[in-house]
């Protein structure tokens, strides 16, 4: 029962993440989000060094987890902060939303059970995150480059995802907050390259994003560290889908209540359907 509370407080975090990430696009012209994303890992490692309380103990087996983590978590920005600025903002979030088949699919590879409810609350999940993300975009054109970025986004949140896991099952519960501290330490390293590279005004923008992305950073950490301690006492099949479903719920609740934002008729079965597969999902 513990862990299902637990599964429920990550949209909590989410949420937090989407109003700091709002607020950002509010009252900061120009955004850079390599900048703000940088700063998000920097607080996100602060976060993991506070709650570990400085005793850390470093295990060689611990870094190949790490690095794959950790490089696929600066790539996972960039692809996805690169396929929006080429293409379809709908469609782009709905791609990379899906790359909840990788960890859902890596539980059944280690022998966790199929029932008919957890596939047809999957087909459910699916289908609403399709009704609410399928929406013409007027101008914006299929290209190679976003499928490219886009393509890049999808599977380097998989590879986030499978480390996650993998590093859990071979080390237990001993090194996670060392596993993450190394990862994003790493991921720091990638993005701040990234972004010189890309933007002149790349340490202005770092102060000027500090506020929001400080705010993003702690949750981003906190909403790793609930999934790393839920990560194999819940099945993945039930897990991930889950935790899509009830961030997807968490922020319709957000934009409708607090953003007094509107949606079609389309969006609102999907947000629906959405529920109804966290009840599937669970039963």
């Amino acid at each position: 029962m513990l862990y299902y509370f637990l599964l429920l407080l990550i949209p909590v975090a989410n949420c937090v993440q989407n109003i700091s990430q709002k607020s950002y696009n509010r009252k900061v012209h120009p955004q850079n989000v390599i900048a703000f994303s940088t700063v998000t890992a920097f607080m996100a490692l602060i976060f993991f060094l506070v709650t570990s309380g400085f005793r850390l103990s470093f295990d060689v087996r611990v870094v190949p987890y790490s690095i794959f983590f950790g490089i696929s978590f600066a790539l996972a920005w960039v692809g996805s902060v690169e396929a929006i600025r080429c293409g379809s903002l709908a469609i782009s979030n709905l791609i990379v939303s899906s790359s909840l088949v990788f960890p859902t699919g890596y539980g059944l590879v280690m022998g966790e059970p199929l029932t008919g409810n957890v596939i047809a609350g999957v087909l459910l999940l699916f289908t609403a995150l399709v009704m609410i993300n399928l929406k013409t975009e007027n101008g914006k054109r299929f290209s190679l480059r976003w499928l490219a970025f886009i393509s890049l986004s999808f599977f380097a949140n998989g590879v986030c995802s499978i480390s996650q896991n993998a590093q859990k099952q071979a080390l237990g519960e001993e090194y996670s907050h060392e596993f993450m501290i190394i990862a994003l330490a790493l991921s720091i390293l990638l993005l701040m390259i990234y972004g010189f590279i890309t933007s002149k005004a790349f340490l202005k923008d770092l102060r000027k994003c500090f506020l929001y992305s400080a705010a993003n950073g702690t949750a981003n950490g906190a909403l790793n560290l609930l999934i790393i301690i839920i990560i194999g006492n819940i099945p993945n099949t039930i897990m991930y889908p889950s935790m899509a479903a009830l961030n997807m719920i968490a922020v319709f609740l957000l934009a409708f209540f607090v953003y007094k934002e509107r949606f079609s008729r389309m969006q609102y079965i999907g947000y629906v359907l959405g529920t109804l597969s966290i009840i599937l999902l669970n039963l």
